[in-house]
């Protein structure tokens, strides 16, 4: 765990996810979770019902009418969407803080953090090994060190020459890879603690004998090898062996 003050200053300085985010990640570690116990997290905060209502009707088609309510968007977009709706929403504000540097940008970020987590919910539901929304959630937020990262001036730095993988690349820049810095930021805002494991350890090869960190590892790897937030522009994505052995 990181320990340095700049880091831990960035970290304590961050915006917390909205409470009603935090209740939704906790609901929906339980596979079995009820759809009107969701319904009613999300109706408790009407600027997030504004949003998902507002993302619906952009997205609808072949409706006579708009949606109106969040049990219309239920209907309309189903359960899992409208998880996935709720911690986009929550999320994207965290995202805008990233430091536009020469070790990432908000934009390409916010992309990859997508990408991952759309990744990581397909493979969750091939492998069956993870509930795909605790999936989801995983990817969505394994980004947030970086973000932290990218408010150091480190970030500013040539990184090491050579082609080098990105968490080495991170550690030799500042000290510590974004992993290690997640798992500090899912501390500080007491996010789940099976979510907070795989944010930490997901570059771990000791720990992808576990399902979530190989699911979020893989899931990484992929988004970065298709060139969505490439740290420094050059860094390498290889895949551990053992976190394909898990996935089978």
């Amino acid at each position: 765990m990181p320990t340095n003050l700049p880091i831990l200053r960035v970290v304590r300085s961050m915006r917390p996810l909205p409470a009603v985010a935090q209740q939704v990640l906790t609901l929906v570690q339980d596979p079995d979770y009820a759809i009107d116990e969701l319904v009613d997290l999300v109706r408790t905060e009407p600027t997030l019902v504004a949003r998902i209502l507002r993302l619906c009707n952009s997205a609808r088609s072949g409706l006579d009418q708009e949606i109106t309510a969040i049990g219309d968007a239920v209907t309309y977009v189903g359960s899992r969407n409208l998880v996935q709706l709720t911690l986009v929403s929550c999320s994207a504000s965290t995202f805008a803080a990233t430091g536009n540097a020469r070790y990432t940008d908000a934009d390409s970020l916010w992309r990859h953090s997508l990408a991952c987590a759309l990744a990581c919910q397909e493979l969750a539901q091939q492998t069956g090994l993870v509930p795909p929304a605790v999936a989801f959630t995983a990817g969505i937020l394994h980004d947030v060190g970086r973000v932290a990262l990218s408010q150091l001036p480190e970030a500013a730095l040539e990184p090491p020459a050579g082609e080098l993988p990105h968490e080495r690349v991170e550690r030799a820049v500042f000290g510590q890879d974004h992993a290690a810095v997640a798992g500090l930021v899912g501390d500080v805002w007491q996010l789940p603690g099976a979510v907070v494991t795989a944010l930490r350890t997901h570059h771990d090869p000791e720990a992808l004998g576990e399902p979530l960190p190989a699911l979020l590892h893989v899931a990484d790897q992929l988004a970065l090898q298709q060139g969505f937030a490439v740290p420094f522009g050059h860094a390498t994505a290889p895949i551990e062996p053992a976190a394909l052995a898990r996935l089978g």
